[in-house]
């Protein structure tokens, strides 16, 4: 009886596999061309990375697998990417791709809502072996420049935008980057006191004061941050 099941489950677990795989043909030539433009304004966005990826279906949901194959879209928005499939896999077009090489910066662009599937909806499934036209529309992300000057705080780090600062004296400017929706008025942060062994003993929130909360990008927020004593 045990043999019986285990014969069962494994048979259901292989043909599971082969359920997941792509019997498309392999080595065929695939093309997919398209325009990304502002959900803002309509106008169309250039310098947004479009990349190709594959991927299988697992038991725990899609295998992703990044390609070499990247582009940036020209002055009219335009992109065109080509390649030849593999066996087995699935591939789909992607905003925002993810290139190890880059995987620290910030992505200057991010897919409008519902305008995607995939990871974080950025991507759109193709039909292999075809061109095909996908287009998107992209939320264009804004920086906020904060000017810092700090004197005698009392505190020895400065915890903003998942980074510290570190220093009793600060006079420099931080870059945060990736706001879709500003901030109407302030961006708070943290000051915080830290023990020998590196343990906080305490912190207090402040709020850098926004400048123009009306900017929209490619314009730049800028705010101040100022604590003196």
């Amino acid at each position: 009886m045990r043999l019986f099941i285990l014969f069962a489950v494994s048979l259901f677990c292989l043909t599971c596999l082969v359920a997941c795989q792509n019997n498309a043909p392999a080595d065929q030539l695939t093309v997919v061309q398209g325009t990304v433009t502002s959900v803002d304004t309509g106008r169309p966005l250039r310098g947004v990375s479009m990349g190709i990826e594959g991927y299988s279906n697992g038991f725990s949901g899609r295998l992703w697998s990044s390609t070499p194959d990247t582009v940036s879209t020209n002055a009219q928005g335009k992109y065109q990417l080509r390649f030849y499939n593999k066996k087995g896999l699935y591939y789909s077009v992607c905003l925002n791709p993810y290139v190890p090489s880059l995987s620290s910066s910030f992505p200057r662009f991010a897919v409008a809502p519902g305008n995607g599937t995939g990871r974080g909806g950025n991507q759109r499934d193709l039909t292999l072996g075809r061109s095909n036209t996908v287009d998107f529309q992209a939320l264009e992300l804004g920086t906020v420049a904060v000017r810092i000057r700090n004197r005698n705080t009392g505190y020895q780090q400065l915890y903003l935008d998942y980074r510290n600062l570190r220093g009793d004296k600060l006079d420099t400017t931080a870059y945060l980057r990736g706001y879709y929706h500003f901030p109407s008025t302030s961006l708070t942060f943290s000051y915080r006191k830290i023990s020998p062994t590196g343990a906080f003993l305490k912190d207090t929130s402040v709020a850098a004061v926004i400048l123009n909360p009306t900017a929209r990008p490619p314009d730049t927020l800028r705010a101040t941050l100022t604590f003196v004593r």
